[in-house]
């Protein structure tokens, strides 16, 4: 029998057409549905257990695209930042984050700053998308706090090429 996890990979790859409404309505639904996989399948009672910081469950050599998970503990901040040409997909299998979305704006003067265009608070169960260039920021609200990302590529490549931009002078 096939685990909720392998079942939702596999769902993924047949769904996946690249960077479209279509892929990414379906990604969301589909990594929601994997927020409520039974908590006694081993995959998921190991991630629960071990609470690693990160920890990659896929990788897709045709796409490029990876389903990490990552452990978090209360009041861990990830400042403002985008993802480069890449895209990615949060979704909350226990406790709860806030996500705070921003604009650049440049003032009259030539000076650009980022403005809020709000903060959400994510629970388990919801899943959120960013595409390219999308900023936003990260907060650890609960203890316990344990989330999938998907991303369309390898992060680490943005970073080296310097297409992935954090905010730091914004914090």
């Amino acid at each position: 029998m096939q685990n909720s996890l392998d079942k939702i990979v596999n769902d993924i790859k047949a769904n996946w057409s690249g960077l479209n409404s279509n892929t990414t309505v379906t990604v969301r639904e589909l990594l929601s549905e994997l927020t409520q996989s039974p908590p006694h399948e081993p995959w998921l009672a190991s991630i629960m257990r071990e609470r690693l910081a990160s920890k990659t469950l896929y990788q897709d050599l045709e796409y490029g695209f990876m389903l990490l998970v990552h452990a978090e503990e209360k009041g861990t901040y990830r400042p403002p930042h985008d993802h480069g040409a890449g895209w990615v997909f949060y979704a909350v299998q226990s406790g709860e984050m806030e996500m705070t979305t921003y604009k650049p704006i440049t003032t009259a003067s030539g000076e650009t700053h980022l403005v809020s265009r709000g903060t959400d608070t994510l629970k388990a169960g919801d899943c959120r998308v960013f595409l390219p260039g999308d900023i936003h920021d990260t907060r650890c609200l609960t203890d316990n706090f344990v989330q999938y990302r998907l991303t369309s590529c390898d992060f680490k490549e943005e970073k080296r090429s310097g297409r992935m931009i954090q905010y730091l002078s914004e914090v």
